[in-house]
């Protein structure tokens, strides 16, 4: 039986495709994932899938998926593209920084190295910022 992500509720965890991302990011990114899942609770299309920063950028659908890019604009060419735009809603000493769009649609997740990427992903589940990136992504009320 062949899978179905639906553009609209499936959001994409997006890591850098590098040897440092590929080993310290993405353990983060499927963390994220079995979080977003249990938040899910069994409702029909709503999942998360763990990609990488190329693939992201070279599929023509790509920018219809929510998406949470985990890792720095320096491994993640994700990131790299979007955390400019991105309003900065937790920065702790220039080494921590979980971003996101007002609309929720696009979040970046990263630090300056290992320990800073980690307390961002962790802040943001933590603080209930997963909470209304998925409210807004799903449009639960």
């Amino acid at each position: 039986m062949p899978r179905y992500f639906d553009l609209r509720s499936t959001v994409l965890i997006v890591v850098g495709h590098g040897l440092l991302p590929e080993e310290e990011d993405r353990p983060l990114a499927y963390d994220l994932k079995r979080e977003i899942t249990a938040r899910a609770a069994g409702a029909e299309g709503r999942t998360a899938v763990v990609v990488t920063d190329v693939w992201l950028l070279s599929q023509e659908l790509g920018e219809f998926f929510p998406a949470i890019a985990i890792g720095g604009p320096a491994v993640n060419e994700f990131t790299e593209e979007i955390y400019g735009d991105l309003p900065g809603l937790v920065t702790r000493d220039h080494e921590v920084f979980v971003q996101m769009a007002p609309e929720g649609k696009r979040a970046a997740l990263w630090g300056m190295h290992e320990a800073g990427t980690r307390e961002a992903v962790e802040s943001f589940q933590r603080d209930g910022l997963l909470e209304r990136f998925l409210d807004l992504a799903w449009r639960r009320e």
